[in-house]
């Protein structure tokens, strides 16, 4: 019994320890999963910023509506599952500049749910 406490104890602080390091402009990335798949959007956010095809905070647009961009309020999370999601298409900040002035100077996540 007091191991499993002990490796419970171990996995939520490991948990907590991820949910406490993101920064502001991850935190706007976060869908209404739990466990790591609430991380999913996250990790393509970073992984397109690291190859230069998004910025540092995108927009993202689920279903045709604008969720997140870069003047919005940070602390809510998108309220989709990754298993709602049928496919991520981004648009690099050159093409979306003209179609969303500001709101898509660091580039824009198409997020699909139908």
């Amino acid at each position: 019994m007091q191991k499993l406490v002990s490796l419970l104890l171990i996995l939520f602080l490991t948990f907590s320890c991820k949910i406490a390091s993101l920064t502001d402009v991850e935190k706007r990335y976060l869908i209404s999963d739990h466990g790591n798949d609430k991380f999913y959007l996250i990790d393509f956010v970073k992984e397109n910023q690291e190859s230069g095809k998004l910025g540092e905070i995108p927009m993202v647009i689920v279903d045709g509506k604008p969720f997140t961009y870069h003047y919005k309020d940070p602390h809510e999370k998108i309220e989709i599952s990754k298993n709602d999601i049928k496919r991520i298409e981004i648009m690099e900040s050159e093409e979306s500049i003209p179609l969303f002035g500001s709101g898509g100077q660091y580039g824009v996540v198409y997020v699909y749910t139908h």
